[in-house]
């Protein structure tokens, strides 16, 4: 699948430190982003390895062209569906390994939006509140959901979605990598044109720009995937940057 794409990771206006991380690598159809937690750096290290570990596995199950089932796995997925959330699981691994063996990492997490193009397959896994949008026809979809308590709230109708960002328990996430030995990934495939914007960013970004900012914003921007992306970041920073920032914008040609 041809593509085009342009990242950006901002620390916003508050903290010190960038948790967040991002991988785009088209030869490969791997992209994802990242937002780490935990103290003294932790956050940085959970994000960074969880992506590292997680394209490594990508990248050598494509090349063998194996995609062996996870013995956790409970529902029959598609090889590229099964490849992606048995590299999530890896990463998880290598994270909760990594946050045992050091005191300072104790307790230092992650989240993940991680998509995955192969043949004429798109795939999206995710575990946290990193999200995947997806602009077309000058609509847009949030294609994940968050693994989050105000989530859980808003599924059950107690908070409504514009109401999500400004709840005192918006930072609590119920699912994140590296909090447990295993972990339980969402993943999905997707169907895709010819026109396409993907969207993937951590919620320093989702939860200071509504859906119809992000969309006014990026085709605002018609054709320039950078200006896009700084546009999206400075609009949060504006707003408090109140936590880090990371936009990564993929059109499909």
């Amino acid at each position: 699948m041809k593509t085009r794409y342009a990242a950006l990771s901002d620390p916003g206006r508050v903290r010190k430190n960038n948790e967040d991380a991002f991988w785009a690598d088209p030869d490969l159809g791997f992209f994802a982003v990242a937002d780490g937690m935990g103290g003294h750096a932790a956050g940085e290290v959970a994000s960074r390895l969880a992506l590292d570990t997680l394209r490594k596995a990508v990248a050598e199950s494509r090349q063998t062209r194996e995609t062996d089932f996870s013995p956790n796995q409970t529902a029959l997925l598609s090889p590229p569906s099964t490849l992606l959330v048995n590299g999530i699981r890896l990463a998880n691994q290598a994270v909760f390994q990594s946050s045992q063996e050091k005191e300072e990492y104790r307790g230092m997490g992650t989240t993940v939006v991680a998509l995955y193009f192969f043949d004429s397959s798109s795939v999206v896994a995710n575990v946290g509140d990193s999200r995947l949008y997806r602009v077309r026809g000058g609509k847009i979809a949030q294609l994940t959901e968050d693994h989050s308590l105000v989530w859980e709230q808003y599924r059950q109708g107690l908070l409504s979605k514009e109401a999500l960002s400004g709840s005192s328990l918006k930072n609590i996430v119920t699912r994140a990598l590296g909090m447990n030995p295993t972990v339980d990934v969402d993943v999905q495939e997707i169907d895709l044109l010819k026109g396409d914007l993907l969207i993937l960013c951590s919620d320093g970004l989702s939860d200071l720009v509504g859906d119809q900012e992000l969309t006014e914003t990026v085709l605002g921007a018609p054709g320039d995937l950078n200006r896009a992306c700084r546009d999206l970041t400075q609009l949060a920073n504006k707003r408090g940057g109140k936590d880090n920032i990371t936009v990564l914008l993929i059109q499909i040609e």
